[in-house]
Protein backbone atom coordinates (compact mmCIF):
# COMPACT_ATOMS: atom_id res chain seq x y z
CA UNK A 1 0.00 0.00 0.00
CA UNK A 2 1.41 3.30 -1.02
CA UNK A 3 0.31 6.38 1.05
CA UNK A 4 1.04 10.10 0.71
CA UNK A 5 1.10 12.90 3.77
CA UNK A 6 1.46 16.54 3.91
CA UNK A 7 2.84 17.77 6.64
CA UNK A 8 2.79 21.07 7.83
CA UNK A 9 4.79 21.36 11.67
CA UNK A 10 8.34 21.76 12.11
CA UNK A 11 8.05 18.93 14.45
CA UNK A 12 7.02 17.15 11.75
CA UNK A 13 10.43 17.69 9.88
CA UNK A 14 12.02 17.11 13.01
CA UNK A 15 10.70 13.58 13.86
CA UNK A 16 11.79 12.47 10.04
CA UNK A 17 15.47 12.67 10.68
CA UNK A 18 16.57 9.38 10.87
CA UNK A 19 13.50 7.80 8.40
CA UNK A 20 14.92 10.47 5.87
CA UNK A 21 18.77 9.55 6.24
CA UNK A 22 18.09 6.41 6.00
CA UNK A 23 15.98 6.82 2.61
CA UNK A 24 19.49 9.02 1.26
CA UNK A 25 21.74 5.99 1.93
CA UNK A 26 19.33 4.02 -0.40
CA UNK A 27 19.22 6.86 -3.31
CA UNK A 28 22.90 6.44 -4.46
CA UNK A 29 23.93 9.81 -5.97
CA UNK A 30 21.88 11.82 -4.17
CA UNK A 31 23.02 15.60 -3.37
CA UNK A 32 23.33 17.12 -0.44
CA UNK A 33 20.36 19.84 -1.01
CA UNK A 34 17.89 16.16 -0.70
CA UNK A 35 18.95 15.74 3.04
CA UNK A 36 17.63 16.38 5.88
CA UNK A 37 20.24 18.05 7.61
CA UNK A 38 20.04 20.72 4.28
CA UNK A 39 16.10 21.05 4.68
CA UNK A 40 15.97 21.39 8.44
CA UNK A 41 19.10 23.97 8.50
CA UNK A 42 17.02 26.36 5.72
CA UNK A 43 13.99 25.95 7.64
CA UNK A 44 15.47 27.57 10.50
CA UNK A 45 17.73 30.05 8.74
CA UNK A 46 15.92 30.82 5.97
CA UNK A 47 12.26 29.68 5.55
CA UNK A 48 10.52 30.01 9.18
CA UNK A 49 12.69 33.61 9.78
CA UNK A 50 10.55 34.67 6.43
CA UNK A 51 7.13 33.45 7.09
CA UNK A 52 7.05 30.48 5.14
CA UNK A 53 4.65 27.72 5.39
CA UNK A 54 6.30 24.31 5.65
CA UNK A 55 4.71 21.40 3.44
CA UNK A 56 6.67 17.97 4.24
CA UNK A 57 5.27 15.61 1.12
CA UNK A 58 6.21 11.99 2.48
CA UNK A 59 5.50 8.83 0.69
CA UNK A 60 5.28 5.61 2.29
CA UNK A 61 4.99 2.08 0.72
CA UNK A 62 4.01 -0.67 3.17
CA UNK A 63 5.29 1.35 5.79
CA UNK A 64 8.52 2.38 4.84
CA UNK A 65 9.49 6.09 3.62
CA UNK A 66 10.42 5.74 -0.11
CA UNK A 67 9.93 9.22 -0.66
CA UNK A 68 10.22 12.84 0.58
CA UNK A 69 9.88 16.34 -1.02
CA UNK A 70 10.15 19.29 1.71
CA UNK A 71 8.63 22.49 0.42
CA UNK A 72 7.49 25.50 1.17
CA UNK A 73 4.76 28.15 0.23
CA UNK A 74 4.17 32.30 0.20
CA UNK A 75 2.10 34.78 -0.76
CA UNK A 76 3.74 37.05 -3.71
CA UNK A 77 2.05 39.21 -5.64
CA UNK A 78 -1.75 37.78 -4.37
CA UNK A 79 -0.80 34.05 -5.62
CA UNK A 80 0.15 31.41 -3.52
CA UNK A 81 3.85 30.20 -4.46
CA UNK A 82 5.52 27.16 -3.40
CA UNK A 83 9.14 26.44 -3.65
CA UNK A 84 11.23 23.65 -2.47
CA UNK A 85 12.43 23.82 0.98
CA UNK A 86 16.61 25.07 0.78
CA UNK A 87 18.18 28.11 0.53
CA UNK A 88 16.69 29.85 -1.99
CA UNK A 89 19.52 30.77 -4.03
CA UNK A 90 21.01 28.21 -6.37
CA UNK A 91 20.76 25.00 -5.27
CA UNK A 92 19.31 22.16 -7.79
CA UNK A 93 15.27 20.92 -7.31
CA UNK A 94 14.72 17.41 -7.27
CA UNK A 95 12.65 15.22 -4.30
CA UNK A 96 14.15 12.27 -2.58
CA UNK A 97 12.74 9.12 -4.25
CA UNK A 98 14.17 5.57 -3.73
CA UNK A 99 14.98 3.88 -6.64
CA UNK A 100 13.84 1.04 -8.31
CA UNK A 101 10.77 -0.20 -10.79
CA UNK A 102 7.90 2.15 -8.79
CA UNK A 103 10.39 5.27 -8.99
CA UNK A 104 8.48 7.04 -11.33
CA UNK A 105 5.67 6.40 -10.12
CA UNK A 106 6.57 7.34 -6.83
CA UNK A 107 7.98 10.57 -8.38
CA UNK A 108 4.27 11.23 -9.94
CA UNK A 109 2.66 10.70 -6.76
CA UNK A 110 4.89 13.31 -5.09
CA UNK A 111 3.88 15.69 -7.84
CA UNK A 112 0.28 15.06 -7.76
CA UNK A 113 0.19 15.82 -3.72
CA UNK A 114 1.79 19.17 -4.63
CA UNK A 115 -0.75 20.11 -6.89
CA UNK A 116 -3.43 21.67 -3.98
CA UNK A 117 -0.42 23.38 -2.35
CA UNK A 118 -1.10 26.32 -3.98
CA UNK A 119 -1.00 28.66 -7.20
CA UNK A 120 1.97 28.19 -9.04
CA UNK A 121 5.58 25.98 -8.55
CA UNK A 122 8.84 27.89 -8.77
CA UNK A 123 11.67 24.96 -9.31
CA UNK A 124 15.00 26.48 -9.39
CA UNK A 125 18.00 24.50 -11.71
CA UNK A 126 16.10 21.59 -12.88
CA UNK A 127 18.97 19.51 -14.38
CA UNK A 128 17.86 17.43 -17.18
CA UNK A 129 19.68 14.21 -16.28
CA UNK A 130 17.29 14.31 -13.12
CA UNK A 131 14.03 12.38 -13.72
CA UNK A 132 12.04 15.62 -12.57
CA UNK A 133 13.01 17.20 -15.16
CA UNK A 134 10.60 15.43 -17.32
CA UNK A 135 8.30 17.40 -15.37
CA UNK A 136 7.34 20.33 -18.61
CA UNK A 137 7.03 17.65 -20.90
CA UNK A 138 4.45 16.03 -19.23
CA UNK A 139 2.60 19.03 -18.57
CA UNK A 140 3.57 21.35 -21.79
CA UNK A 141 0.53 24.14 -21.19
CA UNK A 142 0.61 24.37 -17.74
CA UNK A 143 4.59 25.33 -17.39
CA UNK A 144 6.83 27.91 -18.17
CA UNK A 145 10.86 27.79 -18.72
CA UNK A 146 13.31 29.71 -18.44
CA UNK A 147 17.16 30.70 -17.24
CA UNK A 148 18.21 27.63 -19.48
CA UNK A 149 22.01 27.38 -18.20
CA UNK A 150 24.32 24.74 -18.88
CA UNK A 151 26.55 23.41 -15.80
CA UNK A 152 29.72 22.41 -16.43
CA UNK A 153 31.44 19.41 -14.95
CA UNK A 154 34.14 16.89 -14.71
CA UNK A 155 32.95 13.58 -14.66
CA UNK A 156 35.78 11.03 -12.70
CA UNK A 157 35.01 8.16 -14.43
CA UNK A 158 36.28 9.49 -18.35
CA UNK A 159 39.32 9.54 -16.68
CA UNK A 160 42.09 7.34 -15.79
CA UNK A 161 43.86 9.15 -12.82
CA UNK A 162 44.10 12.96 -12.23
CA UNK A 163 47.09 12.88 -14.67
CA UNK A 164 45.05 11.67 -17.31
CA UNK A 165 42.51 14.21 -16.67
CA UNK A 166 45.16 17.08 -16.89
CA UNK A 167 46.36 15.81 -20.23
CA UNK A 168 42.87 17.51 -21.98
CA UNK A 169 44.23 20.95 -20.16
CA UNK A 170 45.54 23.30 -22.24
CA UNK A 171 49.57 23.06 -21.85
CA UNK A 172 49.84 26.96 -22.45
CA UNK A 173 47.10 27.27 -19.11
CA UNK A 174 48.99 24.86 -16.66
CA UNK A 175 52.16 26.55 -17.69
CA UNK A 176 50.84 29.63 -17.18
CA UNK A 177 49.34 28.46 -13.49
CA UNK A 178 52.83 26.54 -12.86
CA UNK A 179 54.95 30.38 -13.34
CA UNK A 180 52.29 32.16 -10.85
CA UNK A 181 52.23 29.50 -8.40
CA UNK A 182 56.22 29.54 -8.23
CA UNK A 183 55.84 33.76 -8.26
CA UNK A 184 53.22 32.94 -4.91
CA UNK A 185 55.67 30.69 -3.50
CA UNK A 186 58.92 33.03 -3.44
CA UNK A 187 56.31 35.19 -1.34
CA UNK A 188 55.45 32.78 1.54
CA UNK A 189 54.93 28.49 1.42
CA UNK A 190 51.87 27.76 -0.58
CA UNK A 191 49.51 25.10 1.20
CA UNK A 192 45.86 24.18 -0.03
CA UNK A 193 43.12 22.64 3.34
CA UNK A 194 40.13 21.34 3.76
CA UNK A 195 39.42 23.31 6.58
CA UNK A 196 37.93 21.44 9.30
CA UNK A 197 34.35 22.39 11.44
CA UNK A 198 33.38 24.54 12.61
CA UNK A 199 34.07 27.75 10.60
CA UNK A 200 34.46 31.12 11.55
CA UNK A 201 31.73 32.94 10.62
CA UNK A 202 33.46 35.72 10.25
CA UNK A 203 35.08 34.15 7.33
CA UNK A 204 31.85 33.11 5.79
CA UNK A 205 31.05 36.89 5.70
CA UNK A 206 34.11 37.75 4.16
CA UNK A 207 34.03 35.39 1.61
CA UNK A 208 29.99 36.88 0.38
CA UNK A 209 31.67 40.14 0.78
CA UNK A 210 34.38 39.49 -1.58
CA UNK A 211 32.07 37.50 -3.81
CA UNK A 212 29.74 41.13 -3.96
CA UNK A 213 32.43 43.12 -4.80
CA UNK A 214 33.24 41.03 -7.45
CA UNK A 215 29.86 41.10 -8.52
CA UNK A 216 29.42 44.65 -8.20
CA UNK A 217 32.82 45.38 -10.54
CA UNK A 218 31.55 43.51 -13.18
CA UNK A 219 28.16 45.46 -13.17
CA UNK A 220 26.16 42.03 -12.52
CA UNK A 221 22.88 40.96 -10.50
CA UNK A 222 22.56 38.83 -7.35
CA UNK A 223 19.00 38.59 -5.95
CA UNK A 224 20.32 36.07 -2.64
CA UNK A 225 24.17 36.85 -2.32
CA UNK A 226 23.60 39.58 -0.20
CA UNK A 227 20.56 37.98 1.69
CA UNK A 228 21.84 37.81 5.60
CA UNK A 229 19.61 34.72 6.21
CA UNK A 230 21.75 33.15 3.28
CA UNK A 231 24.90 34.27 5.62
CA UNK A 232 23.38 32.74 8.40
CA UNK A 233 22.31 28.87 6.43
CA UNK A 234 26.20 29.51 4.84
CA UNK A 235 27.33 29.36 8.82
CA UNK A 236 24.95 26.69 9.89
CA UNK A 237 26.00 24.37 7.30
CA UNK A 238 29.89 24.85 8.09
CA UNK A 239 30.02 24.63 11.95
CA UNK A 240 29.05 21.10 13.11
CA UNK A 241 32.47 19.11 13.00
CA UNK A 242 30.32 15.46 13.42
CA UNK A 243 27.97 16.50 10.58
CA UNK A 244 29.02 14.90 7.20
CA UNK A 245 26.12 16.13 5.32
CA UNK A 246 27.53 20.10 5.75
CA UNK A 247 29.09 22.03 3.46
CA UNK A 248 33.63 22.57 2.92
CA UNK A 249 35.41 24.84 3.12
CA UNK A 250 38.62 25.43 0.89
CA UNK A 251 41.55 27.38 1.51
CA UNK A 252 44.64 28.44 -0.57
CA UNK A 253 47.08 30.12 2.14
CA UNK A 254 50.41 31.55 1.16
CA UNK A 255 52.38 31.69 4.60
CA UNK A 256 49.23 32.24 7.26
CA UNK A 257 47.67 34.18 4.71
CA UNK A 258 44.61 32.95 2.99
CA UNK A 259 44.73 34.30 -0.39
CA UNK A 260 41.65 32.40 -2.21
CA UNK A 261 38.19 30.64 -0.72
CA UNK A 262 35.93 28.03 -2.11
CA UNK A 263 32.38 26.73 -0.17
CA UNK A 264 31.74 23.44 -1.59
CA UNK A 265 29.09 20.45 -1.37
CA UNK A 266 30.79 17.27 -0.71
CA UNK A 267 29.34 13.83 -0.75
CA UNK A 268 30.27 10.91 -1.84
CA UNK A 269 29.80 11.14 -5.41
CA UNK A 270 30.93 14.32 -6.27
CA UNK A 271 31.94 17.94 -4.95
CA UNK A 272 29.86 20.89 -5.79
CA UNK A 273 31.04 24.10 -6.23
CA UNK A 274 29.55 27.13 -4.36
CA UNK A 275 30.69 30.31 -4.07
CA UNK A 276 34.54 30.76 -4.20
CA UNK A 277 36.74 34.19 -4.04
CA UNK A 278 39.88 35.69 -3.93
CA UNK A 279 40.93 37.97 -2.32
CA UNK A 280 41.31 41.04 -4.46
CA UNK A 281 45.16 41.91 -3.49
CA UNK A 282 46.25 38.58 -4.56
CA UNK A 283 44.47 38.83 -8.38
CA UNK A 284 47.28 39.13 -10.08
CA UNK A 285 48.44 35.51 -8.79
CA UNK A 286 44.98 34.11 -10.14
CA UNK A 287 45.10 32.61 -6.56
CA UNK A 288 41.35 31.91 -7.51
CA UNK A 289 42.68 29.97 -10.54
CA UNK A 290 45.03 27.51 -8.26
CA UNK A 291 42.51 27.22 -5.73
CA UNK A 292 40.18 25.41 -8.20
CA UNK A 293 42.89 23.58 -9.82
CA UNK A 294 44.22 22.10 -5.86
CA UNK A 295 39.74 21.34 -5.36
CA UNK A 296 39.46 19.85 -8.96
CA UNK A 297 42.92 17.46 -7.99
CA UNK A 298 41.32 16.70 -4.90
CA UNK A 299 38.37 15.82 -6.32
CA UNK A 300 39.24 13.52 -8.90
CA UNK A 301 42.33 11.66 -6.64
CA UNK A 302 39.36 10.90 -4.56
CA UNK A 303 36.82 9.63 -7.46
CA UNK A 304 34.87 12.24 -7.50
CA UNK A 305 33.28 14.02 -10.03
CA UNK A 306 33.50 18.27 -9.61
CA UNK A 307 29.99 20.04 -10.50
CA UNK A 308 31.42 23.98 -11.56
CA UNK A 309 27.53 24.63 -11.68
CA UNK A 310 25.30 27.18 -12.97
CA UNK A 311 26.52 29.04 -15.73
CA UNK A 312 28.71 29.30 -18.27
CA UNK A 313 32.06 31.39 -17.03
CA UNK A 314 35.01 31.54 -19.76
CA UNK A 315 37.20 29.71 -16.65
CA UNK A 316 35.22 26.86 -16.59
CA UNK A 317 35.66 26.03 -20.17
CA UNK A 318 39.36 25.85 -19.64
CA UNK A 319 38.99 23.25 -16.82
CA UNK A 320 35.41 21.04 -17.65
CA UNK A 321 34.81 18.32 -20.59
CA UNK A 322 31.23 17.60 -20.05
CA UNK A 323 27.88 20.03 -19.34
CA UNK A 324 24.32 19.38 -17.87
CA UNK A 325 21.92 21.51 -19.09
CA UNK A 326 19.71 23.37 -16.24
CA UNK A 327 16.33 25.36 -16.27
CA UNK A 328 13.63 27.27 -13.94
CA UNK A 329 10.71 25.99 -14.04
CA UNK A 330 7.18 27.67 -13.35
CA UNK A 331 4.54 25.14 -13.26
CA UNK A 332 0.35 26.33 -13.07
CA UNK A 333 -1.44 24.11 -9.73
CA UNK A 334 -4.56 26.38 -10.33
CA UNK A 335 -6.43 28.28 -12.63
CA UNK A 336 -5.35 31.46 -11.98
CA UNK A 337 -1.52 29.59 -11.70
CA UNK A 338 -2.88 28.83 -15.67
CA UNK A 339 -3.24 32.83 -16.03
CA UNK A 340 0.02 33.97 -14.27
CA UNK A 341 1.59 31.74 -16.58
CA UNK A 342 -0.13 33.27 -19.74
CA UNK A 343 1.28 36.05 -19.19
CA UNK A 344 4.68 34.92 -18.24
CA UNK A 345 4.73 33.76 -21.98
CA UNK A 346 3.27 36.56 -23.27
CA UNK A 347 6.30 39.19 -21.55
CA UNK A 348 8.73 36.48 -22.69
CA UNK A 349 7.50 36.78 -26.24
CA UNK A 350 7.40 40.77 -25.86
CA UNK A 351 11.04 40.59 -24.44
CA UNK A 352 12.20 38.09 -27.44
CA UNK A 353 10.62 40.58 -29.90
CA UNK A 354 12.30 43.32 -28.78
CA UNK A 355 15.81 41.81 -28.79
CA UNK A 356 15.02 41.00 -31.97
CA UNK A 357 13.76 43.84 -33.42
CA UNK A 358 16.47 46.29 -31.01
CA UNK A 359 13.59 47.96 -30.15
CA UNK A 360 14.93 48.72 -26.91
CA UNK A 361 17.73 50.03 -28.51
CA UNK A 362 15.93 52.18 -30.75
CA UNK A 363 13.65 53.56 -27.21
CA UNK A 364 16.79 54.83 -26.17
CA UNK A 365 17.64 56.67 -29.05
CA UNK A 366 14.16 58.33 -29.31
CA UNK A 367 14.38 58.92 -25.62
CA UNK A 368 17.74 60.86 -25.67
CA UNK A 369 16.14 63.09 -28.65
Amino acid sequence: MVEVKVLGAAGDLLALREEWEQLAARCPGHRLPQRYRWSEVAWRTVAEPRGRSLHILTLRSGGRLVGVWALVGYLDKGLRLVRPLGAESSEYTEPLVEPGPHHDAWLDRLWNAARPLGDLLFMSHLRSDSAFALLPAKNRLRCFVDNELNAPQILRAAYADWQAYLATVSTSHLSGLRRKRRRLSDLGEVTFRREEAPVDPATIEAILAHKQAWIARRGLRNDWLAQADYCDFLCAMTSDPHDADGLSLFVLRVGDTPVAFQINAVDDRRVEFMIGCQDPGWGRYSSGELLMQDCLQWAVERGLDYDFRIGDETYKASWARHDCLTFNCLVALSWRGLAAIGRQRAAKRLQDLRARFGLGKLRRVLWRR
